[in-house]
């Protein structure tokens, strides 16, 4: 082989590694964005069944034998799915076993009972209950029927949910007539672990969290 054949040799191999190198490049590139569009991180499984108040029913003792309608239960929020929500940073992702507002549905009613107070079917109120977003935020229908007399209904409606944070809005009726509406925000600290169960205990803790806000609210405790 003479200079001239050697030194062509010694091209293609240069060519060949650098090809090479830029094919592991590309792959690793794809495999990351594979990664997050397929949603990696920790997947923690949360379940309304498994939601118990971890509270004590003492703090709310004014709450005792009163009476609520659990009415129209709303996710809002842009930045979580029907059935998950997420970490700041995407790596947790919660994954109920029903859609968001159901799930709160369920942990409320729980709560409520948790406390206390007694949670009548949302039918109980009529066939027509309210609805939040078809009339306009907390506005009932002109049609609707008084409500029970004396009876709460609560709406509650996610507009923005993470594992540290939850901004929400709760209205309140009484007898017909819109008595309360008040946004809120409740915050927790990141999470400390990567444990699934532990994190998945977080989860029901951020319940907690949102139900007591509401609870201690003054403005709340008049009305309800």
């Amino acid at each position: 082989m003479n200079d001239q054949e050697q030194g062509w040799n010694i091209k293609m191999k240069k060519r060949f590694r650098q090809a090479g190198i830029r094919a592991c490049l590309f792959g690793v590139v794809l495999f990351t964005l594979g990664c997050a569009a397929g949603g990696g991180g920790i997947k923690v499984p949360i379940q309304q069944d498994k939601y118990l108040p971890a509270f004590k029913s003492s703090e709310f003792g004014r709450f005792k034998g009163k009476k609520v309608i659990m009415d129209a239960f709303t996710n809002s929020a842009g930045n979580t799915k029907s059935g998950a929500y997420y970490s700041p940073d995407k790596n947790l992702t919660y994954e109920a076993s029903a859609q968001l507002e159901s799930y709160f549905w369920y942990c409320f009613k729980k709560a409520f009972q948790h406390i206390g107070v007694n949670v009548l079917d949302p039918q109980y109120a009529g066939s027509r209950p309210y609805h939040y977003g078809y009339w306009g935020w907390g506005v009932p229908p002109p049609s609707q029927s008084k409500g029970v007399p004396g009876v709460t209904e609560f709406q509650f409606v996610l507009t923005s949910l993470t594992d540290q944070e939850c901004k929400f809005q709760v209205s309140l009726f009484k007898n017909g007539e819109s008595r309360f509406q008040k946004d809120f925000t409740v915050t927790m600290t990141p999470a400390q672990t990567q444990d699934v169960r532990d994190l998945e205990k977080r989860a029901y803790r951020m319940v907690d969290v949102v139900f007591a806000a509401i609870m201690k609210d003054r403005d709340f405790q008049k009305i309800f």
